[in-house]
């Protein structure tokens, strides 16, 4: 467990370099996917989905 924290605070740093610091859910998906690679791919899917509507709706109100 505490790789995994370690692992998250490392990504957390980096992605605070680029101004883009995990929020609190993205933490907990990381902690909830780990070693789990089917859900990985099935939290990835949902991502991409939900990310995309929000995507072409905003498009679409230009």
């Amino acid at each position: 467990m505490r790789n995994l924290e370690k692992l998250i605070n490392e990504v957390n740093g980096s992605m605070a370099m680029e101004g883009m610091p995990l929020t609190q859910a993205d933490k907990d998906r990381i902690r909830r996917c780990a070693g789990n690679d089917k859900l990985v791919e099935e939290t990835i899917a949902v991502l991409i989905r939900k990310h995309k509507a929000v995507r072409a709706d905003s498009h679409e109100q230009q």
